[in-house]
C-alpha cells in the first residue's frame, strides 16, 4: 500500500508539473499573436502605412495572428475538457451531416495567410472528393482535427512548397479519407509511433518550431477515436509526410442526437 500511494504522488508531481509547463506555454504562445495583432492596429490607426500593399500586407497578418490566437485558445478548451473527462463526452454535439471538401477548403482558407508568411501554398483537390458522400459526426471536434493537423503542416513545411490535401470514399468500408500532405520535417520511425502522445514533439520539431505544445496531433488522435475513426502518418520514399484521417459515413447513426 505505501509502495502504490509512493507511486500515485509521484506521478501526481509529474501531472502537476506537466499541467504547469502546459498552461506557462499556452500563455506564452497566447501572448505573442495578441501583441503582434495590438502593434499592428496602432501602426494602422496612427497612419503609419499609407502604401495600399503594405496595408493589405498587415491585414494580412492580423488576420493570421489572430488565426493562430483562436486556435491555441480552442486546443485549450479541448484540453481542459479532457482533462476533467477523459471521453469528452459534455463536449458531445448533436450529429450533423458535414460535406468534408466543404469544410477543408474553408479551413484552407483560414489557414493561407498564414502559410503565406513562409511561402506555402495550400491546395485542396477537391475533385478527388466527388465521389465522396457527408459523413455524419459532430462538426466542431471535426474541424478541430483538421485544422490542427493543416496547422502542423504549415509550421513545419518547408518555404516554398505545397501543403496538399485531397481524400476519396471507400465503398468497402463505408467511409471517407482525408490526406494532408506536405514536404518539411521528414518523421523518423520513432517520431511516427509517438507522434501521437500527448505532449510529445520530435527534436527536428522543437528545431523549427521551439514553442509548440505537442498537444495538437494528441487532441486530434482522441477526437478520432471518439468518432470510431482512424489516423495515421507516413512518409513516402519523395519525403512527403502524409496524415491520413478515416472517418465512416454512417457508423455513427443512432448513437447521438442527430441535426438536420
Amino acid at each position: 500500500m505505501e509502495e502504490e500511494n509512493h507511486a500515485l504522488r509521484e506521478r501526481l508531481k509529474i501531472i502537476d508539473k506537466e499541467r504547469i509547463e502546459y498552461l506557462q506555454n499556452v500563455s506564452h504562445q497566447l501572448v505573442a499573436p495578441l501583441n503582434a495583432i495590438k502593434w499592428h492596429i496602432e501602426n494602422l490607426t496612427e497612419g503609419r502605412f499609407i502604401n495600399v500593399e503594405r496595408i493589405k500586407k498587415v491585414l494580412r497578418s492580423i488576420y493570421s495572428q489572430a488565426t493562430i490566437a483562436v486556435h491555441l485558445a480552442k486546443n485549450f478548451n479541448f484540453m481542459s475538457n479532457l482533462e476533467a473527462d477523459h471521453a469528452l463526452s459534455a463536449l458531445k454535439e448533436p450529429l450533423q451531416k458535414i460535406e468534408l471538401c466543404r469544410l477543408l477548403i474553408n479551413l484552407a482558407d483560414d489557414f493561407q495567410p498564414l502559410a503565406w508568411d513562409k511561402e506555402v501554398v495550400i491546395q485542396v483537390i477537391d475533385e478527388r472528393f466527388d465521389s465522396a458522400p457527408p459523413v455524419l459526426a459532430m462538426k466542431p471536434l471535426v474541424s478541430q482535427v483538421f485544422s490542427n493537423i493543416i496547422e502542423n503542416a504549415v509550421k513545419y513545411s518547408s518555404p516554398g512548397t505545397k501543403i496538399l490535401i485531397d481524400g476519396g470514399y471507400q465503398k468497402e468500408t463505408d467511409s471517407v479519407f482525408v490526406r494532408v500532405r506536405n514536404r518539411g520535417i521528414v518523421l523518423r520511425e520513432e517520431d511516427k509511433q509517438r507522434i501521437f502522445d500527448r505532449g510529445v514533439r520530435s527534436p527536428e520539431a522543437r528545431n523549427v518550431y521551439p514553442a509548440g505544445t505537442g498537444f495538437g496531433l494528441y487532441i486530434a488522435k482522441r477526437i478520432v477515436e471518439i468518432h470510431e475513426g482512424n489516423i495515421t502518418v507516413f512518409t513516402d520514399s519523395e519525403g512527403w509526410v502524409t496524415f491520413k484521417v478515416i472517418l465512416t459515413v454512417t457508423g455513427l447513426s443512432g448513437k447521438a442526437r442527430r441535426r438536420d
